[in-house]
């Protein structure tokens, strides 16, 4: 891609292997200053590893850095900071008991033995007004939306005075007015004469707000283009080496028939009433899209679902039987399964192997136990079909759950919840931060099991999502649903109003 200054920095054959496992190989290209230069490929295709040897966390085998020309090893992120490089990780590095102000210079405290708070404050205020951030600097980060701690994140960035930024999925848990006004910030950090590097799995956000965009696939770059020449179906085509197959529907009559049945649901907080009088069923063979911007209830709705929270009024009822008298494990022998929205917390044990985790939750049933244990001999089988029919990367059931990228443990946390006979899938943010070649398959899957006679209750942010899939879709806004749309009168405008409380 032809540009008429030098580069800012240039990656040159740079490898990294992790056992057998080559994540990075040979890679090549280089970012100039003042864009924001876009970094995509399918999980697993090494874009994270590259950016982490940026940033000084991974040192490569082979291969050379230069920044502004000059060959610049980075064995710290201490070094890296030094540099001016600064990285926002997809999991924010926050302490949720601190104020903003305390976290923004943690670890660069001006002095060791006494902090000039007012003139921190001030520096910091000067930032805010010249960049356009928000966040209110008293306050502490636990009490802050996803979008404000992202915000207290970049803040340390420039306070560190960093002219390179990466940010790693920056937009994977933003409400989309979060989204819009993130970008909004990093289109004045390039006035401002930074240099953004964003690692995303989203499409649109390549095309709408990159200068160029650099395409990986399996540890290598396939190529570095400008992102004015790119179509999303060029780019998406590039990234996974072969054209998208369009979704195949196997539309099937089922006879209504409520699967799950929400009455009245309310659930009282201590800051407030979370979820009002909230009614709804879900028929066997359909999805029912929840959309709405996140805080507005979706996560107190999921608690209550999954039995995580049973203090509630109203009723839940899964084929015509009341949640609150089943116990978790009895409700997923009746074929009520669930996948949580955040597979670290809530899905998968990291530390323990891929053939472990594919047995979460199933452990007590007779067909992988010989008496009181665990047998190898019968869970190796289930396991082994479950990573070849969902096509987990890397294959080998004895790795651990941490070996494998995010969009991989994903397609795990699926296989399990899903390869056994299911009559009711709770669908938490099922795609969120997994690459479009794993979004097409669990969307895909998502399709049979509706065709088999599945019901769906599917909760996303992911506005694409929601319309693509959906039969019905209810929006939640401030605990309520406001409105309803069928998969025939849905559209984005009207979506995005409702969920901001406005009216069609």
């Amino acid at each position: 891609m032809a540009q008429t200054s030098p580069p800012l920095l240039e990656f040159s054959k740079i490898s990294k292997t992790f056992g057998a496992v080559a994540a990075n190989r040979d890679v090549t290209f280089s970012v100039h200053s003042s864009t924001i230069h876009g970094v995509v490929g399918e999980n697993g295709a090494g874009k994270s590893t590259i950016m982490k040897i940026l940033y000084g966390m991974f040192e490569p085998d082979h291969g050379v850095i230069s920044l502004k020309g000059k060959p610049t090893p980075i064995r710290t992120p201490q070094e890296a900071i030094s540099l001016g490089i600064g990285m926002v990780h997809q999991h924010f590095m926050l302490v949720p008991t601190l104020t903003v102000w305390e976290n923004i210079i943690l670890g660069k405290e001006p002095s060791l033995w006494f902090v000039d708070e007012a003139s921190v404050m001030g520096q910091l205020e000067n930032l805010k007004k010249e960049f356009g951030f928000q966040v209110e600097l008293n306050q502490k980060v636990e009490t802050l939306s996803v979008g404000h701690q992202q915000q207290v994140e970049l803040l340390k960035l420039l306070f560190r005075k960093s002219d390179i930024l990466i940010l790693d999925e920056p937009t994977a848990v933003l409400s989309p007015q979060e989204v819009e006004s993130l970008f909004e910030r990093l289109k004045n950090l390039k006035k401002a004469g930074k240099t953004i590097i964003l690692i995303t799995h989203k499409l649109k956000e390549i095309l709408n707000h990159t200068d160029c965009v650099t395409i990986m696939r399996q540890g290598t770059v396939v190529e570095t283009l400008a992102t004015r020449d790119l179509s999303e179906e060029i780019l998406a085509e590039k990234m996974i080496g072969h054209k998208r197959s369009p979704l195949k529907r196997h539309e099937e009559a089922h006879t209504p028939q409520a699967i799950l049945q929400v009455s009245s649901l309310t659930l009282k907080k201590p800051m407030g009433q979370k979820l009002s009088d909230i009614s709804f069923e879900v028929n066997a063979g359909e999805i029912v899209g929840i959309a709405g911007i996140e805080g507005n209830g979706q996560q107190e709705l999921i608690k209550c679902l999954a039995g995580i929270e049973r203090h509630f009024d109203g009723q839940i009822v899964f084929n015509n039987q009341n949640i609150l008298d089943v116990d978790s494990y009895d409700l997923k022998q009746m074929g009520f399964s669930i996948i949580p929205p955040d597979r670290h917390r809530e899905a998968v044990i990291l530390p323990f192997s891929i053939s472990e985790n594919a047995i979460l939750g199933h452990h007590k049933e007779r067909e992988i136990r010989n008496g009181w244990f665990l047998s190898g001999s019968k869970t190796e089988p289930i396991v082994s079909h479950m990573i070849q029919r969902f096509d987990v990367r890397p294959k080998d059931p004895h790795l651990s759950m941490v070996s494998l990228s995010g969009g991989n443990q994903q397609k795990l946390v699926v296989a399990r919840e899903t390869s056994r006979p299911v009559q009711f899938l709770l669908a938490a943010h099922p795609t969120r931060g997994i690459d479009i070649g794993a979004i097409d398959f669990i969307h895909q899957h998502f399709l049979e099991l509706k065709s088999k006679g599945t019901g769906i209750l599917l909760i996303s942010s992911e506005l694409d999502e929601i319309l693509k899939l959906s039969d019905r879709i209810l929006v939640l806004f401030h605990g309520r649903i406001v409105a309803q749309f069928t998969k025939e009168t849905a559209n984005e405008r009207e979506l995005g109003l409702s969920m901001t409380g406005g009216t069609v």
